[in-house]
């Protein structure tokens, strides 16, 4: 009897996620592709005294193609993404990971100044990787000819969310002593994040419209990481500086239904949750209609990304909105 519930349970299982792949429109206009998953390099820091480790996953051949800069969730590295980072390389992205200064637990705050501390590095991370991309190329020669060094998206998860919006123009005040994080990039042209950095203890609601370029938000009501469900209080609460008054329509908020910090243990570190699949291969044709729209001018990605298209083709299980 247990044994014919187990395998009930996994037709179910599986038939759901086989309903849901059926019925999403959007496939890429690129790829699938044969992709390299072992790029690796190494960029010396010299202000501030380290190594940083980055991998990076492209296509085989082909190109230049767009690039993504992505940034880990805390504690978490750039081997923790690939049911993502490799579905974008296979439709036509470059995705460079860097491995930032709390990359598996290489530092763990204890007190606020670590915070600001691990929040700047990261930020500078990112403008340093775009700053040395012709010393990645030549530490991977298969990536010759394939970067776009014109179109670059931000990327990141969990507290990477926060470093993607200073990166595209976002100002943060700490009111704990007045700290304000900002940054001068303006080498990115779209954002996308996983997971919205409102749901943080420490980040305001609606913080995820603070960019100031074209955004791409994928959240759900389980959506909750180390310090947003009240298992570990704030010290304090961010104060944006930087929220338009009037949105530009470029402002896209994917719900997923029952979504969660981690897709399930999917994505970021292992947990003891039902991993959901659904929830990200949603994520995936929904990030890639937006990057392919942005990046390629793409009609179909257009046409996948108005308003109840998604709601429609998955019965309402999950909402796409532009805001």
């Amino acid at each position: 009897m247990r044994k014919l519930i187990l395998i009930s349970a996994i037709l179910i299982s599986f038939i759901g996620c086989a309903d849901v792949s059926s019925k999403i429109s959007y496939d890429g206009v690129v790829g699938p592709l044969t992709i390299n998953r072992d790029g690796i390099a190494t960029l010396p820091i010299p202000f501030q005294n380290r190594e940083m480790s980055l991998r990076i996953v492209y296509p085989d051949q082909g190109g230049p193609f767009p690039i993504i800069i992505f940034s880990h969730g805390t504690f978490s590295s750039s081997e923790k993404y690939n049911l993502v980072v490799e579905f974008w390389a296979e439709h036509g992205y470059v995705v460079i990971l860097p491995n930032h200064l709390d990359a598996n637990y290489g530092i763990v705050p204890s007190k606020t100044e670590d915070m600001i501390r691990i929040i700047d590095t990261r930020i500078s991370d990112m403008s340093f990787v775009l700053d040395n991309l012709d010393a990645i190329e030549r530490q991977n020669p298969g990536l010759k000819g394939k970067l776009n060094q014109n179109m670059i998206i931000a990327a990141g998860h969990s507290i990477g969310t926060q470093v993607v919006l200073v990166n595209t123009g976002q100002r943060i005040r700490n009111p704990m002593n007045n700290h304000i994080t900002e940054s001068s990039e303006d080498r990115f042209m779209a954002a996308v994040m996983l997971s919205d950095p409102g749901k943080m203890a420490m980040m305001p609601e609606n913080t995820w419209k603070g960019g100031m370029t074209p955004t791409f938000l994928s959240t759900g009501p389980k959506d909750y990481g180390l310090m947003g469900d009240g298992r570990r209080a704030a010290e304090y609460q961010n104060e944006i500086l930087s929220l338009p008054e009037k949105l530009t329509g470029d402002k896209y908020l994917l719900l997923i239904e029952d979504g969660d910090h981690y897709f399930g243990g999917l994505i970021h570190r292992e947990v003891d949750m039902v991993p959901d699949h659904d929830g990200l291969e949603i994520f995936n044709a929904a990030s890639l209609a937006f990057m392919d729209a942005y990046t390629r001018d793409a009609a179909s990605a257009w046409a996948f990304l108005k308003p109840n298209i998604l709601s429609s083709e998955t019965d309402g299980r999950f909402l796409l909105t532009v805001e």
